[in-house]
């Protein structure tokens, strides 16, 4: 038998077409879930970023009694929290099943 010299390339090339063709939703789903797990850092700087400049416009009103029914007034900032406590749920979710496979 004759031993092959091929590029780490060629070698990363064939590596992913075998696992490809041997598991091809389980490389379906990690591709997935290291995509959300890579965006969700992201996502949830961008979106305390939006909650704070929320509520800095609407301290800046001068507005501060009712701040409960004011606060409830305003979507976009409910909806930058509920997506907030989502993306850092569904990350720790991701990293919780990270932890468990790695043992």
């Amino acid at each position: 038998m004759q031993i092959i010299e091929i590029s780490p390339f060629q070698a990363f090339r064939r590596s992913v077409t075998t696992v490809m063709q041997v598991v091809p939703k389980e490389l379906r789903y990690v591709a997935i879930l290291t995509l959300l797990g890579g965006a969700g850092p992201g996502i949830a700087i961008w979106l305390n970023k939006t909650i704070i400049d929320e509520i800095t416009r609407l301290l800046s009103t001068g507005t501060t009694q009712n701040a409960i029914a004011l606060i409830l007034s305003q979507s976009l900032l409910l909806s930058s929290i509920a997506g907030s406590l989502l993306v850092n749920l569904v990350s720790d979710a991701i990293l919780a099943r990270r932890r468990h496979r790695s043992r």
